[in-house]
């Protein structure tokens, strides 16, 4: 992706380039902030140069420093360029890198960070998913959020995103539901109280079936006769999907997490024979025990299982009707880009999937990918809706947002809108808790730990952009664009504009990596230097409009990309806390 050009940092890598005749993409994977601030704004470590040039790290920081500094004389971007250790360091002229930091920011305003790198392209993002078999709970979340920051982070970005949500409306566990209904359900109980009801019967088939597998066996059938148009099972799984679709929309309107095209499994269910096809003309579909398969061998990549197309009984399988799936899309929508947002159970799925179709020929699947997300598990117990050990999302949602009111209650009782409040920091609070961990990490959730005002949570975050928003109001005056920038050259203020700097790189990579947490990261990071300059600096400074001016228009900058920022995220960013 092309992204926002930072010519301070340009020309630390050119200048290094042209004296060491290293490639600047080598040197800007190397760049980073040195460890000890006192030393520079940016540093090269030369550890892994030592190799290449066959030289100490120290010697070769030495050399590098030497031949760099005579091409920086004059200080306009690049104000000192020194050795420590193994380091070659670099100071910028601060006063001319904040200014044209704000300057940037003040310009892009809430579109601070995004260029052109999506424009024309098309992102197709199937995410959130959630099995209609089953209640909403908080395992549901990792893919609706995260999917939901990988959606708004390349929108934001120029991209045309068009989120779908594959609800798992067929297979298997309808058969077990089906099944659970003509043994056990009162259907006038069921009629009341679908949600739980229906749940009760899915928790039962499944404690049934560990002392009775042939019940298992009832379920095939029932899902063989829906299959073949039964009224009585296709009637029965319209209830179930309709109860458990209206179910999950209700959950998605309080997390304001919206699609832009609802097509289930059940879609594609009689798409079949057209996949086979596909694969019978390439000569690679065959049978296997009555199934029909193909075999996912070639190309250096020997997959340890078949893509299975039909079952022994006739029926789609996930594969196939995924297979179905995504050449739909692809026709539809001619993607540049196109996300699964699924957890890592599913990796050797969607191996087997993009092997198949590369073994047909589909020479647009390289730009299909997924993206797999780690296990959550609550207070350290895993979740099986199966076996009865289930955490309701929503019960999740309005415990975070009990405990935020009681927080405020406490620590700012007068708030206006305080029931409002509560649900924004409540509900964001929990979204952070997802998406600020590294997407493959298995994560436990814990309710007081997420809800922490003082610790990298998302609370915290957004209470540092109520703190600055809190200032704009104090300074009871409309920003000045022309304000004398030239007076910032503190290292507080010089922190704060060289992490302001990093936003458009952060986003670059959350999207190339379909990594939500590089922005929560970001977020974090932010909010500690920002909180830092306020604590060392004062912002209103009493007989100096212009230090006031200027310093007010760095806290704007940081609320507006705060704010920014949080929306990516699918968070919300209170101004009063």
């Amino acid at each position: 992706m092309e992204g926002i050009v930072n010519p301070f940092v340009e020309e630390i890598l050119e200048k290094t380039a042209a004296a060491t005749g290293l490639e600047v993409g080598v040197l800007r994977e190397l760049l980073s902030v040195p460890p000890d601030e006192g030393m520079g704004d940016y540093a090269i470590p030369c550890f892994t140069l030592a190799k290449t040039l066959r030289k100490s790290p120290v010697e070769i920081a030495r050399e590098v420093a030497g031949e760099v500094a005579p091409l920086v004389v004059d200080g306009e971007r690049i104000a000192r360029v020194s050795a420590a250790g193994p380091y070659v360091n670099f100071s910028l002229n601060r006063r001319c890198f904040i200014e044209y930091v704000l300057g940037e920011v003040r310009s892009g305003g809430e579109n601070y960070g995004s260029g052109d790198q999506g424009a024309g392209k098309t992102l197709v993002i199937d995410f959130s998913s959630p099995n209609l078999a089953r209640p909403f709970s908080i395992a549901h979340l990792r893919s609706t959020a995260i999917g939901h920051a990988i959606y708004r982070i390349h929108r934001f970005l120029g991209w045309h995103c068009v989120g779908i949500n594959h609800m798992g409306d067929y297979g298997a566990n309808f058969g077990q539901l089906l099944a659970a209904y003509i043994k056990w359900a009162d259907p006038e109980k069921v009629r009341a109280n679908p949600v739980p009801e229906l749940l009760a019967l899915y928790i039962r088939f499944n404690e049934e079936k560990e002392a009775n597998p042939d019940i298992q066996e009832e379920a095939r059938v029932c899902l063989r006769r829906l299959a073949d148009g039964d009224e009585e099972m296709v009637s029965l799984w319209r209830f179930f999907i309709d109860e458990g679709r209206a179910e999950a929309e209700r959950i998605y309107d309080i997390l304001d997490v919206h699609f832009d095209e609802f097509l289930g499994e059940s879609f594609f269910a009689d798409k079949l024979d057209d996949v086979v096809e596909l694969f019978q003309k390439a000569g690679l579909a065959e049978e296997s025990d009555g199934a029909l398969i193909v075999r996912l061998d070639g190309d250096g990549e020997d997959l340890p299982a078949p893509c299975m197309l039909r079952t022994s009984n006739g029926t789609s399988t996930y594969h196939s009707r995924d297979i179905a799936a995504l050449l739909h899309r692809h026709e539809k929508y001619g993607f540049d880009r196109m996300v699964y947002v699924t957890d890592m159970r599913q990796m050797l799925h969607f191996r087997q999937l993009f092997k198949a179709l590369k073994l047909l020929g589909v020479d647009w699947i390289d730009s299909s990918s997924h993206a797999p997300f780690g296990m959550m598990s609550f207070k350290g117990e895993a979740m099986a809706t199966r076996k009865g050990n289930i955490v309701f999302l929503e019960e999740v949602l309005d415990r975070a947002v009990e405990l935020t009111t009681a927080i405020i209650d406490e620590k700012n009782p007068d708030l206006k809108d305080k029931q409002a409040v509560a649900r924004q920091v409540g509900i964001s609070a929990v979204i952070f808790a997802d998406v600020s961990n590294r997407r493959t990490r298995d994560i436990i959730f814990d309710l007081k730990d997420v809800l922490n005002f003082d610790g990298e949570t998302g609370p915290y975050i957004q209470y540092t952009h109520a703190r600055f928003c809190s200032i704009l109001r104090k300074h009871g005056r409309p920003v000045d664009p022309e304000a004398d920038l030239s007076v910032l050259d503190q290292l507080a203020e010089m922190r704060v504009a060289r992490k302001l700097s990093e936003f458009p790189r952060q986003l670059q990579s959350a999207a190339e990596e379909s990594e939500p947490s590089y922005i929560a990261s970001f977020l974090i990071d932010l909010a500690t230097v920002a909180n830092k300059f306020y604590n060392e600096l004062p912002v209103l400074v009493g007989g100096d409009e212009n230090l006031t001016a200027a310093r007010i228009r760095l806290v704007d900058g940081v609320r507006t990309v705060m704010r920014t920022g949080l929306s990516l995220l699918g968070m919300n960013a209170p101004e009063e806390m």
